[in-house]
C-alpha cells in the first residue's frame, strides 16, 4: 500500500549507543554474533556480523520457510506424503550425519518430515522435504535462492537444503557445485531470515519449542529424539527471565558450532545468532548465547519515547470531529546509555485514507492501520538499514459529519 509522508520531526532523546564500536574487543567467543529485536529489527549488539561464514544446518530454516510457502500456496499440505528413495535413505541412515533412519520405500508426511528437520535436524528428512512438491534438489535449490533474495539477504551462498557439503550428499550431490561447496551467510543475513520466519510462520515455534519428539519410522518402529536446543525451559543453559522457544543448531567442520535462538524478554521477542563458537566444546554456542542475553539484561534497557501531540492527533476532514487520535502514545527502543542524541520521527499515512490535500478524511474505523511511524538516527541501527518502524492505528470510530459539521470543519 502506498504511503504519503506528512510529518518530519527532529527530537532530542536520552538514548545511548546501541552497537558496540568496530574496534572494541570481541565480547562473544565466536567468529560472528548478532542480537536483534524481532519486532522492529533493531540491532542491539553485533560482532563481525557482515562476514560470510558457513552455517551448516542453520540452512534448514530457509528450507522450512520455502516449505511453508508451498503449504500456504496450496502446492502441498501438511499431510502430503513423500516416498523415500535410495539416495535419501542412504543419508538418513548414515551415523556420521544427523540421522533418524528413514526407510527406503516408506512414505512420510510433510508434517512428520518438518518435525524431524527442526527438532532432530535430520538431514535425510530435510532432503525428503525438498522433494515434497515434486522438485529435484537443484530445482528446490533455485527456490531457496529466490526466497533468500526476496526476503532481503545480501551475502549468501546456497548449495543445498541441508547445509552439508555438496560432496556429503552422496548420490544426491549437485553437479553444479564442487564437492566442498557449502551454504554460507553473514550473521546479519541469518538474523534477517530468522526474523522473516518468526514473523510470517510463527506456528513453527510450536515445533521448535518441543523438548523432545517421537518420530514414526516404520510399522512397529518409532524413535524419540531430544531437541538439540539446550536453552529451552528446563534445559542446561536457560537464562532467568528469558523464555526460549527456538530455534536451530548447526554443526560442521568448517562452520563449527552455530546456534540461532529466539525467545521473549520483557515482552519483546529477541533473536540471537552465534556463528562458529570457538573451542572444541559444541556447547560453547549455548554459553555464548547465554552471554548475549546476560548482556541484554545487564547493559541494556528499554527507553520509552512519548510521541509528540502533533503526531498522535492528526487533522481530519469531513468528520464529526476535526481530528483523529492515533496510537501508540509511546514507543520503546533498546538503549545502552544516557547520552543525548537527535533522532528523526517521520509519519507516513496510508494514501487510501487521504483526500487530495493529503489530509485524513472521515469516516475512520477504530483500530485501523492509518500509517507508520519511522524513527531514525545515528545511534540506531537496524538489520536492513532502514528506520525503526511502528504501526500507527486509530483509537476510535469517527463517522462522517453532517452537512453543517463538514461545512464548519
Amino acid at each position: 500500500m502506498k504511503k504519503f509522508l506528512v510529518t518530519l520531526l527532529m527530537i532530542p532523546l536520552l538514548l545511548g549507543i546501541i552497537v558496540a564500536p568496530a574496534h572494541a574487543a570481541p565480547l562473544i567467543d565466536a567468529s560472528a554474533a548478532v542480537m536483534v529485536d524481532a519486532s522492529t529489527g533493531q540491532v542491539i549488539y553485533e560482532q563481525n556480523a557482515q562476514q560470510k561464514l558457513p552455517i551448516a544446518s542453520i540452512s534448514k530454516l530457509l528450507t522450512a520457510i520455502v516449505i511453508e510457502d508451498e503449504v500456504h500456496s496450496n502446492q502441498i499440505t501438511g499431510n502430503t506424503k513423500v516416498k523415500i528413495d535410495s539416495g535419501t535413505a542412504a543419508i538418513s541412515n548414515d551415523p556420521n550425519y544427523s540421522a533418524i533412519g528413514l526407510q527406503e520405500g516408506q512414505s512420510y508426511t510433510v508434517r512428520e518430515l518438518l518435525n524431524a528437520t527442526l527438532v532432530k535436524s535430520a538431514d535425510g528428512a530435510t532432503m525428503a522435504l525438498s522433494a515434497a512438491a515434486g522438485d529435484s534438489m537443484d530445482e528446490f535449490n533455485m527456490k531457496l535462492q529466490q526466497k533468500a533474495q526476496d526476503i532481503g539477504l545480501k551475502n549468501y551462498t546456497i548449495v543445498n537444503p541441508v547445509g552439508l557439503n555438496n560432496g556429503d550428499l552422496k548420490s544426491l550431490a549437485s553437479k553444479q557445485y564442487s564437492a566442498k561447496a557449502e551454504n554460507a551467510m553473514t550473521a546479519t543475513d541469518v538474523a534477517i531470515m530468522t526474523r522473516y520466519l518468526v514473523d510470517h510462520y510463527p506456528q513453527l515455534l510450536q515445533v521448535t519449542a518441543q523438548k523432545q519428539a517421537t518420530f514414526f519410522i516404520a510399522k512397529g518402529k518409532a524413535k524419540t529424539e531430544k531437541n538439540l536446543n539446550e536453552m529451552l525451559p528446563g534445559g542446561k543453559y536457560t537464562v532467568p527471565g528469558v523464555t526460549i522457544d527456538g530455534l536451530k543448531t548447526g554443526t560442521s567442520d568448517t562452520a563449527g558450532a552455530c546456534f540461532v535462538s529466539t525467545g521473549n524478554y520483557q515482552g519483546h521477542r529477541i533473536i540471537t545468532v552465534v556463528l562458529h563458537a570457538n573451542g572444541k566444546n559444541k556447547d560453547n554456542r549455548f554459553v555464548q548465547t547465554q552471554r548475549l542475553y546476560q548482556m541484554l539484561k545487564q547493559n541494556y534497557h528499554l527507553q520509552t519515547i512519548t510521541l509528540p501531540k502533533n503526531i498522535r492527533e492528526q487533522p481530519l476532514d469531513n468528520g464529526q470531529s476535526r481530528q483523529v487520535t492515533l496510537s501508540p502514545r509511546q514507543i520503546t527502543v533498546w538503549s545502552a546509555g544516557s547520552d543525548v542524541h537527535k533522532y528523526t520521527m517521520a509519519v507516513k499515512l496510508n494514501k487510501c485514507y487521504l483526500n487530495k490535500k493529503g489530509q485524513l478524511q472521515a469516516p475512520i474505523s477504530r483500530n485501523r492501520t492509518m500509517g507508520e511511524l519511522d524513527l531514525s538516527g545515528n545511534q540506531l541501527k537496524t538489520l536492513d538499514g532502514r528506520p525503526l518502524t511502528y504501526r500507527l492505528f486509530s483509537t476510535a470510530n469517527v463517522p462522517q459529519g453532517n452537512f453543517w459539521q463538514r461545512l464548519w470543519h
